[in-house]
C-alpha cells in the first residue's frame, strides 16, 4: 500500500505540474485576446463583442468557486483525519486499547493523508485549468476583436 501510495504523490505532483503550467500558458493567450477585445470595445462601444466581455467574470467565478469548494472538502477531510490521529494517539498512550491495531490505522491513515494532501492541488486547480485551456481552444479560433 505505501509503495503505491508513494507512486500515487509523486504522479499527482507531475500532473499538478502540468497542469498548472498548461493554465499559464492558456492564460497567457486568452489575457491576450480579451484585453485586445477590451481595447476594441473601449474604442467603439457599439461594435464590441459583448458575448466573450459578459464572459469574463462568471467564468472565472464559478471556476474559482468550484477550486474553492474542492479546496475546502480536501482541507476538512485532512482535519478530520488529523483529529482522529490525535485520538488514536491518546489512546494508544493512555494504554485503553491495544497498540498494534492503533498502530496500523495511525499508519494508513498518515498514508491516506500525504496522498490527499499532494492530490489536493490538482483538484482545485482543476475547474480554473479547464476553463483556461477552453477558452483559449475557443479563442484560438476567433479572431480578435
Amino acid at each position: 500500500m505505501y509503495w503505491t501510495d508513494a507512486w500515487r504523490i509523486a504522479a499527482a505532483m507531475w500532473e499538478n505540474s502540468l497542469a498548472l503550467g498548461e493554465t499559464a500558458v492558456a492564460s497567457h493567450a486568452v489575457i491576450g485576446h480579451r484585453s485586445r477585445t477590451i481595447d476594441a470595445a473601449m474604442r467603439n462601444p457599439l461594435g464590441a463583442d459583448s458575448a466573450e466581455l459578459n464572459r469574463m467574470v462568471p467564468e472565472k467565478m464559478a471556476a474559482f468557486s468550484q477550486a474553492g469548494a474542492a479546496l475546502l472538502d480536501d482541507w476538512i477531510g485532512l482535519h478530520h483525519d488529523m483529529l482522529a490521529q490525535g485520538s488514536d494517539l491518546a489512546a494508544m498512550l493512555t494504554g485503553a486499547v491495544p497498540v498494534r491495531a492503533r498502530a496500523e490505522r495511525i499508519s494508513r491513515r498518515a498514508s491516506r493523508m500525504a496522498v490527499r494532501a499532494a492530490t489536493a492541488g490538482g483538484r482545485a486547480l482543476a475547474p480554473i485549468h479547464a476553463t483556461a485551456t477552453e477558452n483559449q481552444r475557443r479563442l484560438g479560433r476567433k479572431p480578435p476583436a
